[in-house]
């Protein structure tokens, strides 16, 4: 009689550690998908604020003012001095605006200046 109880027991047992098993595999399953979620979320979120609106052609010329002073000040060559005047008398803004169309943040804006600027330097 003792002996059937032990057994009725132990069953009992490994029943409920099966379902504690079973319990923590569906939380881990649904934290990972929760996870997944957030981080598409996110994706979702950095593309939206990356195409929310690009520069328009006063902040554009404010910029690359801003840029080719900040060139002016590092590099104090006679030479890249000049260069950089010339480039600041050539530009125009529209044609640059043709060529890049959608810069939206501001790394975007100092690759593309480095792009254009790194020649004279």
């Amino acid at each position: 009689m003792v002996d059937a109880i032990k057994a009725i027991d132990s069953t009992t047992k490994i029943k409920e550690i099966a379902k504690e098993k079973e319990i923590e595999k569906t939380d881990k399953q649904e934290a990972t998908k929760a996870k997944k979620t957030e981080t598409t979320k996110e994706k979702k979120d950095d593309v939206n604020v990356k195409s929310s609106y690009a520069y328009d052609r006063v902040t554009i010329q404010n910029k690359v003012k801003e840029y080719i002073e900040n060139l002016k000040k590092t590099h104090d060559y006679p030479i890249v001095q000049l260069e950089l005047t010339k480039y600041m008398d050539l530009f125009r803004v529209d044609d640059f605006m043709k060529k890049y169309p959608n810069i939206t943040t501001d790394a975007e804006f100092r690759t593309i200046m480095y792009n254009e600027t790194v020649k004279y330097l």
